[in-house]
């Protein structure tokens, strides 16, 4: 069975090639640095039927999995997370992934992970995911975390207006709900909490 991937490091696409060489049924057919050359690629003649998205962004999920259900039904999404935390694996099922790895699963965990989505099946790693819900991060709307991730990088509200496509006060008023639930008072404490959370 034919698997892309996107995204990665040359390492990692290395790494990969053994992987699924190794496991004898799977080839590697695609290794496209974006999402855009990869459907550029695929729209041709390489027809995959996995791809694994190694860049796990969640906007990044969101439109491949759009574009995939709307032009290649078939296609499943497989994403490498960088670890198996909950809210992860809640956004790769949410998203409407297949399955998903972490960076650190051994080889065998992965292609257990493609054998089974290859005989259609989703695959996922258990966890607890009422745990979220006593995460004050969790109350956050999909929005609201992007103007955190904003505000992390060290965004003006004019700057996250631009990006975002919003109005200034928009941004601050989702600003005034983010603090409201992290439960505190500034853009410098709402972004030290999302960054000990990052890690």
């Amino acid at each position: 069975m034919n698997i892309a991937v996107i995204g990665g490091s040359a390492w990692f696409t290395g790494a990969l090639r053994s992987i699924l060489e190794g496991a004898g049924r799977f080839t590697l057919d695609i290794a496209a640095e974006d999402t855009g050359q990869f459907r550029d690629r695929v729209n041709g003649s390489a027809e995959p039927r996995i791809v694994i998205l190694a860049c796990s962004a969640e906007g990044e999920m969101l439109a491949l999995t759009r574009w995939a259900r709307r032009h290649r039904p078939d296609l499943r999404v497989v994403v490498k997370l960088a670890s198996l935390r909950p809210d992860l694996v809640r956004d790769a099922m949410q998203a409407g992934c297949w399955g998903c790895f972490s960076a650190d699963d051994a080889p065998d965990v992965v292609t257990g992970v493609l054998s089974s989505i290859a005989q259609g099946r989703v695959s996922f790693p258990f966890v607890d995911l009422s745990s979220l819900r006593d995460d004050p991060f969790e109350r956050l709307t999909r929005r609201e975390r992007e103007v955190l991730g904003a505000l992390s990088q060290g965004w003006t509200n004019a700057q996250i207006s631009a990006r975002l496509g919003i109005s200034e006060n928009t941004v601050k008023y989702h600003l005034k709900l983010i603090y409201d639930k992290l439960e505190v008072t500034n853009r410098a404490s709402a972004v030290a909490l999302h960054l000990a959370r990052e890690g």
